[in-house]
């Protein structure tokens, strides 16, 4: 059948990049007020109450603005730094009472069930004076938190500024915290103003940004110059460019920026965790996958929480039953197979577990992880084309 000429236009869908909330990158920022602040900076948010946002809009309607980063405080720029990283970031914020940075510390967990368990990443920062080792005892504190967390299948990630950072600083490898990072990093131009502050709301932009496999040091999807960042610095203003000094830190699992020589940009040094860098979980992708992995096989399993289970005339599992609860669990890890967050898995249900004597069912699931190329090494020599000796 014949048509007229025309122009057709055909009406597409997805140009916006509007899309279904992603849960990896649902983030927290927990802070304090601090004191003296003036009546007319105080914000429209309650103490301990859990606010989200979805843009640095939001916040500044709340009142927090660059005017009310005084006294030491710095979560507007936390926020905006978060959202310049991932503008479709997922934040929410908690204020709350705090006389020291492990008192505020301590509120992590409260803020997490206040957000219903989604936080994955949560940076923590504190307005007054800390010294170094007020912030390794954050730390310590931190890990309880996230082992609470984690022991109420709500697990997530802590960022912690380095407050009271100095070059000559113990290292943070013994600290056997797997859960919490600690930034040293700060724009240098911002100095003035923020001069004891880090710039974990970068790093937890980058990470929920991020995917749970990817490192936050990665060249090609990671640099870190934009508005407010713009000079690699660390925290009390220090500028640092001796590169035996930056593999010292490094080794000492601090989080910092650095530039990369014939390369423009700012980037992150690692994705350290406070532990010994041979452990499982020394990064933060590593826990972030262990983490997802978690909560995708509790929400698959837990339906069949006290459900009947058939076991044959020896008390043993039959196959249709062994292989079912497999099923599940394969079924909840092929996503981050397909999203290449893990390599592949394996899930085994031993049939001849005795589960009439406890009550108790046993699966063992292990998952491959994405490797990171921390270093790439490259043998590179001259060759003559015509052999050593041709006469």
């Amino acid at each position: 059948m014949s048509t007229l000429n025309d122009v057709v236009i055909t009406k597409l869908s997805g140009g916006l990049g509007r899309r279904s909330p992603e849960q990896d990158m649902v983030s927290g920022l927990l802070f304090d007020e601090p004191t003296g602040i003036l009546p007319e900076l105080k914000l429209e948010l309650e103490s301990d109450t859990v606010k989200r946002l979805a843009s640095l809009e939001d916040a500044e309607a709340l009142g927090i603005t660059e005017q009310y980063d005084v006294s030491g405080q710095s979560v507007s720029y936390q926020i905006q730094q978060f959202f310049r990283m991932n503008p479709s970031g997922d934040l929410y914020i908690m204020k709350t009472a705090a006389t020291s940075y492990e008192d505020i510390v301590a509120k992590a967990m409260d803020m997490q069930e206040k957000a219903n368990g989604n936080i994955r990443q949560m940076a923590i920062i504190y307005s007054g004076a800390t010294t170094f080792a007020q912030t390794q005892a954050a730390v310590l504190a931190a890990q309880t938190q996230a082992d609470l967390a984690y022991a109420d299948y709500m697990p997530f990630e802590i960022i912690l500024e380095g407050k009271g950072f100095t070059v000559d600083a113990a290292s943070l490898a013994g600290s056997d915290s797997e859960n919490v990072s600690v930034v040293v990093a700060m724009d240098l131009e911002k100095a003035s103003k923020y001069k004891n502050s880090a710039a974990v709301g970068l790093a937890l932009g980058a990470i929920s940004k991020a995917k749970v496999s990817e490192n936050i040091a990665w060249i090609e999807k990671f640099n870190l110059t934009g508005e407010g960042f713009a000079k690699a610095g660390f925290v009390g203003g220090k500028e640092i460019k001796d590169l035996g000094t930056l593999r010292e830190l490094n080794e000492k699992r601090f989080i910092f920026t650095k530039t990369h020589t014939g390369l423009p940009g700012l980037y992150f040094n690692d994705s350290h965790t406070c532990t010994l860098g041979t452990l499982d979980f020394a990064y933060v992708e590593n826990n972030r996958t262990i983490n997802k992995a978690t909560r995708l096989l509790r929400t698959a399993l837990l339906p069949k929480l006290a459900s009947p289970v058939l076991v044959d005339i020896d008390g043993k599992l039959p196959q249709s039953v062994s292989k079912s609860f497999e099923g599940l669990c394969r079924s909840a890890l092929e996503g981050m197979v397909g999203n290449q967050e893990v390599s592949d898995f394996d899930v085994y249900v031993d049939p001849k577990q005795n589960i009439l004597a406890t009550s108790e069912l046993k699966v063992k699931a292990e998952i491959t992880p994405i490797g990171t190329a921390r270093k790439i090494m490259v043998d590179l020599g001259f060759k003559n084309p015509f052999g050593i000796d041709k006469a």
